[in-house]
């Protein structure tokens, strides 16, 4: 055992070889129409989770929210079952279900005790092939999306984020494409039973099993989803690739606002499989990936201009976008967006010293360690790198770059992507 009276050692320093990648990699279950289920196991749990992708994200939809209202209302009555019938059946049992989509893709995951699988895979099946909408809990989920949009739509970080992605993107890319309050009004039961019924196909959808999977239950998920014809559709759909426009300067008043929200970014031109993207990727912890990074000792901590700022690298299907984001008071805006062109600059031109860099080494990959620690996060993490046509060639690269990176490297990719001129910026407030 760890004896907790004696302080652990300082000096310990994480290691990439310290990663054990042994079970990153799935296992593969061929069912009898010849559909392959994806699969992370662990005996130490007496747990399932079960996923389920469908091509039928935002992309897909001919109207907006409708990709939403389909995925919101998909548990909401069969021709067997009403919306409180399924509840009260999961929520005995004490099933947890996700539903989500983004831009792409559409998502249903069910975690349940192992005991109750063989009763309630039947009933998945009728969910995600039964599912008939009703009108009133249509108008219902309706009127909560509109009131939630609203509500949103007060908030100066929410509306700065749609500004920032229509700008870069552009209004019409699904990446830059928002609702408005006017959307709600316009789509009908219709037009999501028959969203349903086009991009929700069982037969063609991905399927993750998480947990303690035994022979057993592959063989009750292939008497259930595997008897249906092998669909062989792919998707049709091709995210255009953006046009990366000069940078732009938005400010959007908001009167009643306290605070200002600041989102100052672009589309960033590499692929997520190349050595540039895995070393912007450590360089971006620097400036504002982690609690320690130069942006909150800057304009958090120095200054006391905000309570959180961070940047991040986003990962889409065929694109990546960097941001950085904060709330600060309306007084300090321009004080906070010059120190943020500041620690910029500082990236491209100071280089950063071997202790802060071994820091931040040693937190990257004990972050990585925590994003794998349980089966779950393991088949989660391989998930969406499906979901966002990526592979394990990331991690290669990412944990590479981690044992190779030098503070002169860290400047040239900083000089090459993250100049605060080619950068749009937001201010709502």
């Amino acid at each position: 055992m760890i004896d907790r009276t004696i302080n652990p050692d300082k000096d310990i320093q994480l290691r990439t070889s310290d990663i054990d990648r042994s079970k990153l990699e799935p296992r593969y279950y061929t069912m009898s129409n010849g559909r392959k289920i994806t699969i992370f196991d662990s005996n130490s749990i007496d747990i399932i989770k079960v996923d389920f992708v469908f091509e039928a994200g935002k992309a897909y939809q001919a109207k907006k929210v409708v990709a939403l209202m389909t995925n919101k209302l998909i548990t909401e009555g069969t021709s067997k079952h009403t919306a409180k019938e399924i509840a009260e059946i999961l929520d005995f049992r004490g099933i947890y279900i996700d539903k989500s989509i983004d831009s792409t893709s559409a998502f249903v995951s069910v975690l349940m005790i192992k005991k109750y699988v063989q009763e309630i895979l039947p009933l998945l099946y009728e969910i995600l092939t039964d599912s008939i909408f009703p009108e009133n809990e249509f108008q219902v989920a309706l009127n909560k999306g509109k009131q939630s949009f609203l509500n949103d739509m007060m908030k100066p970080q929410y509306v700065a984020r749609r500004n920032f992605y229509q700008a870069v993107f552009g209004e019409d890319h699904v990446y830059g494409s928002f609702a408005t309050e006017s959307d709600f009004d316009k789509i009908t039961t219709d037009d999501v039973r028959g969203f349903f019924k086009e991009h929700y196909l069982v037969d063609c959808c991905d399927i993750y099993l998480s947990g303690n999977v035994d022979d057993e239950i592959l063989s009750t998920v292939n008497s259930i989803f595997g008897s249906g014809a092998h669909c062989t559709k792919t998707s049709d759909i091709i995210i255009p690739q953006p046009i990366f426009n000069e940078s732009q300067k938005l400010f959007i008043p908001k009167a009643d606002a306290v605070q200002s929200a600041i989102r100052i970014g672009k589309v960033i031109d590499t692929t997520w499989d190349t050595t540039d993207f895995a070393e912007l990727m450590i360089a971006n912890t620097i400036l504002g990936g982690y609690f320690g990074s130069r942006l909150i000792a800057n304009v958090r901590e120095d200054k006391g201009y905000c309570y959180s700022i961070y940047s991040l690298l986003q990962c889409y299907r065929g694109v990546n976008v960097f941001f950085i984001t904060t709330e600060v008071g309306k007084d300090v805006t321009d004080n906070a967006v010059k120190e943020i062109h500041t620690e910029l600059y500082n990236m491209a031109t100071k280089p950063v010293d071997e202790e802060e860099l071994s820091v931040v080494k040693s937190y990257l990959i004990g972050d990585f360690i925590r994003s794998i620690d349980g089966v779950f996060e393991i088949a989660e993490r391989y998930k969406q790198m499906c979901a966002n046509h990526s592979s394990e060639v990331f991690t290669d690269n990412y944990l590479k770059a981690i044992n190779t990176i030098t503070p002169e490297k860290i400047c040239q990719i900083s000089s090459k992507y993250l100049q605060p001129e080619s950068m749009t910026q937001v201010i709502v407030g």
